[in-house]
C-alpha cells in the first residue's frame, strides 16, 4: 500500500537570524526582495523550510 506524505507548510526564513517575521518589499530586476522585522535583513536570499501539518497522518 501506498501511504500519503502529510501535507506541509512552507515558511520562509530570514538568512541572518531565522526568523518567520518577513514581509515582501518589491519585485524587479533582481527578483523578489524580502524585509526581515526583527533584524532589518533587506535581500533576495531567504531560506524556505517545511513546518509538519499539525493533523494526525490518515493511515
Amino acid at each position: 500500500m501506498f501511504r500519503r506524505r502529510a501535507h506541509r507548510k512552507r515558511v520562509l526564513r530570514c538568512p541572518q537570524c531565522e526568523s518567520t517575521h518577513l514581509i515582501f518589499e518589491t519585485a524587479g530586476i533582481v527578483g523578489q526582495v524580502y524585509h526581515c522585522l526583527d533584524c532589518d535583513y533587506v535581500g533576495s536570499l531567504v531560506l524556505e523550510t517545511e513546518e509538519p501539518s499539525t493533523s494526525k497522518p490518515s493511515e
